[in-house]
């Protein structure tokens, strides 16, 4: 009875990380168990030396933190399958601005992990002349012995591993999940504060064998020959804007009209996925303009804006390129106004250089601001590289009721209804934006792409959404969660096609060079036009190749997984997906090198 408050705060801290794996339905297997049990002995075990009084109020303290860090990662899971990160801070001033669609991912069961506290109070109320208070050098035994057991059984399997060389801990980690099944839940979190705090020091470095992952030359850019009649290149970057939406039909009515009619019109990559991370749309950005991936926590844009970026739109300036990036917002949102500077936009037309009238969510309507970008781009002397982030179907997908034409009758989910409503409108507006180009002499002779920066964030399975596209197979929730659309109109062409090639957002870039006619930079993509087979990696480590898709078991060290055949929807034999699992996370943790040590100089230095 001396330490039944302590032995209470032991069973209930278990049963919340118990009860987060059931919210977030993670894995948690008996090893896992003993791995998370050690680690909160080990942050505890201290209360010991305190006498019972003080240390029912510690313990009372330490349940609410606990509670409140388990409830913050729930909600962070919901929409990132990730757990926070101390690297996020840098994004805490952009989240004002999409508060409204972080308010969906609260629900009241999670007021559940807080009801401990009462409970908690009440048992010690009732108790508190039934326990004694040990000596000081008992005290101190206990909690020693306490500090000791923990500290042993987290750090031999931690030890077993480093001798094992395994990636996930003598390698940069590509993923936060792996660490934290790894490292169990404090485990994890306490990991990420060293990391964060060394990250935030400075005080990292290239070792020989970290240079060695990086290429050993890059192309000899500034000696390269500019092509003639380089055309001009439109990009339009469609917000939440996923593939499954493209020929879907909601009570007889397309829902996408005049992207569907862009298929005659365009090539079109039905084997498309966005890579983004929890940046999102500033990801997608970032991929589309670097051909980077995204960092594991947080986004390039609020951590690395800084950095040496020799990306797209510097290397067209090089050209001869005049280059413009339209976004109906902030400024200084996400760091856009220094992120594009610094990428290579000789301009930034942002919220100030826009209309004020006509907002529809976040910012001025998609409609009026892809006619205005095209006004913008008018001004700028040919060839020139405009980039446009559209905005109206963005998250919470508030729509005004007087615009909606669909019939939604048959849907329960606003946020299913109010996404479907949006993605009518941007196709609209999609529509009148070629229609303009055309009447304009800019689409004929014009490269021009769509495509979308990530999904809805509705896709899960069981969901109105999930149902509408049939998914229900492991394969089949993947291509409804990482499908974004892809257009490409190529300069002087008039017919469509399909094009059946495997990539992602990070080939976008070198696509448009090649189509060009203009070697690359240093690009980690391809080109979607090469007809070679490519391996299109996402952050958690998982990847698309030929006709395979590889989701791995971040339980496990890396390499174990499972290989899906993407026509069949079956497991394959995993030797279709073997060779590529290290190529996939060898190119992740390359990205995170160049960005983390802004290495791109180094690289030249090789």
């Amino acid at each position: 009875m001396i330490f039944l408050d302590y032995a209470i705060y032991l069973a209930i801290s278990m049963f919340k990380l118990f009860l987060f794996s059931v919210y977030t339905e993670t894995e948690f297997s008996v090893g896992f168990f003993i791995l998370n049990f050690a680690t909160v002995l080990v942050l505890s075990s201290w209360t010991l030396l305190l006498k019972a009084k003080t240390r029912r109020w510690v313990l009372l303290s330490l349940l609410f933190l606990h509670s409140t860090l388990v409830v913050s990662d729930i909600w962070y899971y919901r929409y990132f399958e990730d757990l926070l990160s101390v690297m996020l801070i840098a994004d805490v001033p952009q989240m004002s601005s999409v508060g409204g669609g972080f308010l969906t991912l609260v629900s009241w069961k999670d007021l559940i992990f807080f009801l401990d506290l009462p409970l908690f109070s009440a048992a010690f109320l009732y108790f508190r002349n039934k326990t004694g208070t040990l000596p000081k050098n008992k005290r101190l035994q206990f909690a020693s012995a306490g500090f000791a057991a923990g500290l042993i059984v987290f750090t031999a399997p931690l030890a077993w591993s480093y001798v094992q060389k395994e990636g996930w801990l003598v390698d940069n980690p590509i993923s936060n999940m792996r660490e934290y099944y790894q490292l169990g839940f404090w485990g994890y979190h306490g990991a990420d504060l060293i990391n964060g705090a060394a990250s935030l020091a400075g005080s990292s470095s290239l070792s020989s064998d970290q240079l060695d992952l990086l290429p050993d030359a890059i192309p000899e850019i500034e000696a390269a020959s500019i092509p003639e009649d380089l055309p001009n290149i439109i990009v339009v970057q469609l917000e939440s804007f996923q593939s499954s939406v493209i020929g879907q039909e909601i009570n007889g009515e397309e829902l996408t009209p005049n992207l569907n009619q862009l298929k005659l019109e365009t090539i079109y990559f039905p084997n498309f996925y966005h890579q983004t991370h929890e940046g999102r749309t500033s990801d997608a950005e970032f991929l589309t303009l670097s051909s980077l991936h995204p960092v594991k926590s947080g986004s390039v844009y609020t951590q690395y804006a800084g950095n040496d970026f020799n990306g797209l739109p510097a290397h067209l300036q090089r050209y001869g390129y005049e280059t413009a990036a339209m976004h109906a917002f902030e400024r200084t949102f996400w760091n856009r106004d220094k992120f594009y500077e610094n990428i290579g936009f000789d301009r930034f037309y942002s919220r100030q250089d826009f209309s004020e009238e006509g907002k529809i969510g976040m910012a001025l309507n998609d409609k009026d601001f892809l006619s205005e970008s095209i006004a913008f781009a008018s001004e700028q002397e040919s060839p020139f590289f405009a980039f446009m982030v559209a905005l109206t179907s963005h998250t919470p997908y508030e729509f005004p009721q007087e615009l909606e034409k669909l019939d939604l009758n048959d849907y329960d989910d606003d946020l299913v209804k109010g996404y479907y409503h949006t993605v009518h409108y941007v196709d609209e507006a999609v529509g009148e934006m070629i229609s303009e180009l055309k009447q304009k002499g800019l689409w004929d002779d014009s490269l021009v792409i769509f495509y979308g920066d990530h999904d809805s964030g509705l896709n899960q399975k069981g969901t109105e959404m999930a149902e509408d596209a049939n998914a229900e197979s492991v394969v089949e929730l993947f291509e409804l969660d990482q499908g974004v659309p892809l257009f490409i109109k190529a300069p002087g062409s008039s017919g469509g096609e399909i094009n059946e090639s495997v990539g992602g957002q990070i080939d976008i870039a070198p696509t448009i060079l090649d189509m060009i006619g203009i070697d690359p930079p240093y690009l980690l993509g391809s080109s979607l036009m090469d007809e070679e087979e490519n391996v299109t990696p996402f952050r958690d480590g998982s990847f698309r190749y030929k006709e395979f898709y590889y989701k791995p078991d971040l339980t496990a060290p890396i390499g174990s997984g499972t290989c899906y055949s993407v026509q069949t929807e079956e497991q394959v034999a995993f030797e279709n997906c073997e060779d590529e699992v290290e190529e996939a996370a060898e190119q992740l943790r390359t990205s995170d090198l160049i960005i983390h040590e802004n290495a791109l100089e180094k690289i030249k230095e090789k």
